[in-house]
């Protein structure tokens, strides 16, 4: 799962804590860095802005860099490859559950799969934290 994953599913879990409350928290001038890092799609490169955010939500800070190492463009890369190659995909989800199959779809929010027992899958992109090769940086397809 992506940091910006993670860090929408930590407030929401925080009942939904404004932007600006963190700011004020961790001491920033503006919410534009803690916006970006909830929505862009690439690694966060401001590592005193990973380490506050870890501090802020009371996390160890080596989470939140484990996060940040599996950006969902990384998880796109891999299964636009999945797709192109018919290659079985492998995918961890939050629950701790490991789904495999191929790829018949992907988008922004889900992709589509069929398992090894015919039956199609939809999976939440955000429920996915880990894959092969999710820390490998990876080129553009």
């Amino acid at each position: 799962m992506s940091l910006s994953d993670h860090l929408r599913y930590l407030r929401a879990l925080r009942g939904g804590v404004h932007t600006q409350t963190i700011r004020d928290a961790i001491g920033l001038e503006a919410v534009t860095p803690i916006n970006h890092a909830e929505t862009q799609y690439r690694p966060v490169r401001d590592p005193e802005l990973v380490a506050k955010l870890a501090a802020y939500y009371e996390r160890p800070l080596t989470e939140f860099q484990w996060h940040n190492a599996r950006p969902r463009k990384y998880l796109t890369f891999y299964l636009a490859r999945a797709l192109k190659t018919k290659e079985v995909v492998s995918l961890t989800l939050r629950s701790g559950e490991q789904l495999a199959g191929k790829v018949d779809w992907w988008d922004l929010g889900s992709v589509g799969l069929w398992d090894e027992n015919g039956r199609f899958l939809v999976v939440q992109r955000h429920a996915v934290v880990d894959w092969p090769g999710a820390d490998s940086e990876w080129e553009d397809i």
